[in-house]
């Protein structure tokens, strides 16, 4: 397995709401954390957080022509992405703009996500990019062939026809919790999972009960019962920019005046059901909250091993493939870390 590396990152960390009809506005950086949603903002940071916060970038490299978006307060520039590189030599550096903006909760990684998804636009918008969370994703190895095969595949199991373009990370546990009825009793979204399971992977619906031992109880518990691996995640989405222009000025400009920024998304997604779907196999992301906390590591759906060439990637255990990313939301940060700085040993990411 050859991996080729020229990674276009933009890192975020969570997300949010919903849908307009396709354009190209403006955002000039005025426009990037600008005008608040009021409640949003919190007053009790100190100047040094302040500090923190106005070093907010975004990184933009490639995995062959697929454009990865980040936006990371917490690393300098150039900044690495952790986990499997190219090889000797390969250089996994992002190279951070945006420097200075000042940060307003998530108005600031959305606006700058955003601006570059408008400003491709108009260059190519037919350019197909990655928008990731930054400082707990970990690339654990595929290339550009496996990223668009397993997309295609997805898009076609979810039989939303020739619209469909989106694919976002799904979770196990709802967050925020009130909006998981909406997905778990609705019979499009359970049927188009039930599809994508069996026909991107042939994998059953529970396919995650082996491995969620559901320790966080409060802020994004298992669902009582029939628990599987079903609700959108803002962490990561992929598409073409042309279509992930609307879902992205929905999410930073429309929805519920203080609502968090990944149940924009949720809501985006609920109204535009042909549009976009997610990716119920793991197959290209895996959202590890409630799947790994409280077990020994070995436990995890997560492994790393070595290709035929001896370089390390990480195997995802359910599908039995290279785990392309691995994101550590919730309870799921210090697996995350943990293969994050096994990998950087074996390949020298950061």
């Amino acid at each position: 397995m050859v991996v080729r590396t020229a990674l276009v990152l933009l890192f975020a960390s969570s997300l949010y709401e919903q849908c307009l009809a396709l354009q190209s506005s403006p955002l000039n950086d005025e426009g990037l954390g600008l005008e608040d949603d009021g409640d949003d903002i919190d007053e009790s940071v100190d100047e040094e957080m302040l500090k923190m916060y106005a070093r907010y970038r975004t990184g933009v490299r490639h995995i062959g022509s697929i454009s990865i978006v980040t936006v990371e307060t917490r690393a300098g520039d150039p900044m690495k992405l952790p986990g499997r590189n190219a090889g000797a030599g390969a250089d996994t550096s992002v190279k951070n703009v945006g420097v200075g903006h000042p940060w307003k909760y998530y108005r600031t990684k959305n606006g700058l996500m955003l601006k570059w998804i408008n400003e491709t636009f108009q260059k190519d918008p037919e350019t197909m990019a990655i928008m990731i969370d930054g400082g707990d994703m970990v690339f654990g190895g595929c290339d550009e062939q496996f990223l668009s095969r397993k997309y295609k595949e997805i898009l076609k199991a979810s039989g939303g026809g020739s619209n469909m373009k989106i694919v976002m990370s799904a979770e196990t546990a709802c967050f925020p919790i009130d909006m998981g009825w909406r997905f778990r009793e609705n019979a499009t979204w359970e049927m188009r999972r039930s599809a994508v399971n069996k026909q991107v992977e042939n994998l059953p619906d529970d396919w995650v009960l082996p491995y969620t031992p559901c320790s966080d109880k409060k802020v994004a518990p298992c669902d009582a019962n029939n628990i599987g691996y079903r609700y959108p995640n803002w962490g990561w989405v992929m598409g073409p920019v042309k279509d992930l222009l609307p879902l992205f000025e929905f999410v930073y400009n429309k929805g519920i005046r203080g609502s968090m920024d990944q149940a924009r998304a949720q809501w985006w997604m609920l109204y535009n059901p042909d549009r976009a779907t997610l990716d119920y196999a793991g197959s290209l992301v895996l959202s590890t909250h409630q799947m790994a906390h409280g077990r020994p590591e070995s436990k995890a759906p997560l492994e790393i091993k070595l290709d035929e060439r001896n370089q390390p990637f990480i195997l995802n255990k359910i599908t039995k493939q290279p785990c392309c990313f691995a994101h550590g939301n919730g309870n799921g940060e210090a697996l995350i870390g943990s293969l994050a700085r096994r990998m950087n040993n074996l390949t020298g990411a950061v």
